[in-house]
């Protein structure tokens, strides 16, 4: 259980570290997950991918009330 635990989170660091930046600005420049997954192939599912975007957008709104 423990190791699984463990590469499940280096998955996720992993995939985070490979594509996170570059979908982190990519949603920046305004392309929302349809248009990434259209002109981008990543080799992540569409779900990993909306949640990035999601996560950052709901964090970058939380950074510019401050």
């Amino acid at each position: 259980m423990e190791n699984q635990y463990f590469n499940e989170a280096l998955h996720n660091f992993v995939q985070d570290f490979a594509y996170g930046g570059a979908i982190r600005h990519l949603a920046d420049l305004g392309y929302d997950t349809d248009r990434i997954i259209r002109e981008y192939h990543y080799p992540l599912s569409r779900d990993t991918i909306d949640k990035i975007v999601k996560e950052h957008l709901k964090e970058k709104g939380r950074s510019a009330g401050r």
